[in-house]
């Protein structure tokens, strides 16, 4: 099992916010908590990825889950010394310095636009020379990661990212399960992510509906258009912040364990219909993007 998106933070990490969001502050969610929380049901990840919570002014909370993590490793070495780490920090030209990207468990770097509607990315935003300088600080083995609502854009970001970076699109790179898997910009999303050769398709695949068999047309023509080795589905986005397109909150319907079994469920379904091992599905890909064996 693996963890390919997940949020570990504090309280104190939520008081740099506090006061300035229009809604409620989500609960802390630290990574003790969540391998407690697993371990109560047997089961613990062998991989996490901690990735930049976009409440969040800077990224520093995943810099402390490392060494959180060394901590509990030091502890009780038996149950933790198998879990591996990383974690995708924040996507700014003067956050994302040599120096942090330097660190040997950051995976990548991550843009968070939400609903952004294409025509709000302009030429050039992500391809400044501030930008650029960015990219270029990236290692061989980092990605950037994006997350946007619509599927359009999406794909203006990545036409913006010199080729040669690896990219991973959020949530099956559409949270509008109501414009269907033939929306000709998805379409126009997964030609060119197919062209590039090195961008990949994340999971869990709940942020396009909460209904499996409304993300199944999604997952299946992802893996029919890019190969199973481009989506990397087993993820939980814990602690479920935010809310499906009926308005209701992603935390009352997923705790971390319902979320595993979400992606499972799917996994299975796609394995039926395309005839690729469900393991395979959820998780085949993660070694590449994330450079592991």
């Amino acid at each position: 099992m693996i963890d390919s998106h997940v949020h570990f933070y504090t309280g104190a990490d939520l008081e740099k916010v506090a006061g300035k969001l229009p809604y409620t502050l989500p609960k802390p969610h630290s990574l003790t908590d969540y391998l407690a929380q697993l371990s109560k049901n047997n089961v613990l990840p062998r991989f996490l990825n901690n990735v930049h919570l976009s409440i969040l002014p800077d990224s520093e909370n995943v810099f402390a889950s490392f060494e959180e993590l060394k901590d509990l490793q030091a502890r009780d070495p038996a149950t933790y010394s198998g879990i591996r780490l990383v974690g995708t920090i924040k996507a700014d030209p003067a956050y994302a310095t040599q120096v942090r990207l330097a660190h040997p468990q950051v995976a990548g770097i991550r843009i968070v636009l939400h609903d952004a509607k294409p025509g709000s990315v302009r030429d050039g935003a992500y391809s400044d020379a501030a930008w650029n300088a960015l990219y270029d600080r990236l290692r061989d083995h980092q990605h950037v990661h994006v997350y946007a609502q619509e599927a359009e854009t999406n794909l203006r970001v990545l036409r913006q990212i010199p080729r040669h970076v690896r990219v991973m699109i959020d949530h099956l790179g559409s949270c509008h399960a109501s414009r269907g898997a033939e929306e000709e910009a998805y379409v126009s999303l997964l030609r060119e992510a197919r062209e590039r050769g090195n961008v990949w398709f994340k999971g869990p695949g709940y942020r396009t509906s909460t209904d499996v068999e409304k993300v199944l047309p999604f997952a299946s023509r992802l893996i029919s258009e890019l190969g199973a080795g481009k989506l990397i589905l087993e993820a939980t986005d814990a602690p479920h912040v935010g809310a499906d397109s009926d308005g209701i909150d992603f935390a009352r319907s997923f705790d971390t364990a319902g979320a595993f079994g979400f992606v499972q469920d799917l996994a299975e379904r796609l394995s039926v219909k395309c005839a690729i091992p469900a393991g395979q599905i959820l998780s085949g890909a993660a070694a590449e993007i994330f450079n592991f064996d």
